[in-house]
This record gives structure tokens, C-alpha cells and sequence, in this order.
């Protein structure tokens, strides 16, 4: 748990510091990643404590932040992620293509909904980090649809800075997929939470350059 307060902590301080540099109103919803990824990684921290902890917490508050994590990968970020690159895109080619995540994004997030209403999301400690067991239909097409309306805005970007973030993030998908399969989505957010970090860079280069 120490590690996902650390990174929330440090993602606090990068995320409130990129918005402090937002010069234009577009630029805000990218540089707010950092700070929901400080939110969903406190969230971790505390899903961590009561996971250890069982006889001291109550078992449905490891339910219930289980599934607030569960909000944020499958709910939020589908849906940000494609809005905040279509919000700072001046590409209009560009900016169709990302609409087009963003439409895919909603419908994963109206999947993840129904999917968590009808079974909630179970947590458990694996190898040093938490496994979210939640049962997927079509679990490669889903995957498919995920990395379009996450990372690839992030790719498709006309921002450099942008762009790098994104190829980032989908080396770690990649890398998280094969290695940590059990426990993938908590270790790749983790590492996606850091790279998130670079967006700091990026508002602070628009501020500069305006």
C-alpha cells in the first residue's frame, strides 16, 4: 500500500501543478489525468489496508473500493481519456478519428456498468499485488476496444509529448498483460499512473509556447 500512497501523493503534486499552468481552458482536461490517476491510486492504497487487514476492517469496504476501482479503469478512463485528446487536438483529422474512441469509450463504459451491476468486482492479493476477479465476455474484443479508446488517442496525437505518453502506456499494457496476467490491471494502471506524470512537461511546454 505504501507505494500506491507514494505515487498518489506524488501524482497530487504533478496534477494540481499542471492545472496551476493551464493558460487555455481546453488544456485542462489533460492536465487533470495526473490527479484522477492520484485518486484511483489512493484508492488502491486504501483497498490495500483492508485487504491485510480483514479482522479490523469490514469486508464490504474492500467490496465497495473494489469497485470503485473498477469505476475508474472501466468507466472513467474510456471515456476521459478519448474526451481530454479530442478537447486539446487542433488536428481536425486527427480530432474525427478520436471521436470515434470516444463513441467506443462510451459504449465500454455502459459494458463495464451493466457487467458490475450484474457482478461486483472481487479483490484479492496475488503475488504482491491485488487481483480484480470480474468475469469478461469476449474478454480479447474487450481489450481490443480498450487500447482504442485509452491509448490510441494518446498515439494518434498531434502533441509530441502527448504521443510519447501514450506509447508509454501501452508498452506497459503490453508488458503488464504478459508478465502479471493475474493481476494485470492493477499493475499496469500502476505504471500508467506514473507515466501520467509526463503530462506535466506537456501543459508546461503549451504554456510556454503561447
Amino acid at each position: 500500500p505504501i507505494s500506491s500512497f507514494i505515487v498518489s501523493g506524488a501524482l497530487s503534486i504533478i496534477g494540481i501543478s499542471a492545472i496551476r499552468q493551464v493558460k487555455t481552458r481546453k488544456d485542462i482536461f489533460v492536465a487533470s489525468i495526473p490527479l484522477i490517476f492520484a485518486l484511483q491510486q489512493f484508492t488502491e492504497g486504501l483497498l490495500w489496508i483492508t485487504l491485510q487487514n480483514p479482522d479490523i476492517t469490514h469486508i464490504q469496504t474492500s467490496d465497495w473500493l473494489a469497485g470503485l476501482y473498477g469505476v475508474f479503469i472501466g468507466v472513467i478512463w474510456p471515456v476521459y481519456a478519448p474526451f481530454a485528446i479530442f478537447r486539446e487536438e487542433t488536428d481536425s483529422q486527427t480530432k474525427r478519428v478520436v471521436a470515434s474512441m470516444l463513441l467506443a469509450g462510451v459504449g465500454l463504459a455502459a459494458y463495464t456498468i451493466i457487467g458490475m451491476i450484474h457482478e461486483p468486482i472481487v479483490a484479492s492479493i496475488i503475488n504482491h499485488s491485488i487481483h480484480y476477479a470480474h468475469k469478461v465476455e469476449g474478454q480479447e474484443i474487450v481489450l481490443g476496444m480498450y487500447l482504442f479508446a485509452t491509448c490510441a488517442p494518446f498515439i494518434l496525437s498531434s502533441k509530441k509529448l502527448l504521443n510519447l505518453t501514450g506509447m508509454i502506456i501501452t508498452l506497459g499494457f503490453f508488458a503488464a498483460f504478459f508478465f502479471y496476467q493475474q493481476t494485470f490491471a492493477s499493475v499496469w494502471c500502476f505504471f500508467a499512473a506514473m507515466a501520467s506524470g509526463l503530462i506535466y512537461f506537456y501543459v508546461r511546454s503549451q504554456k510556454t509556447s503561447k
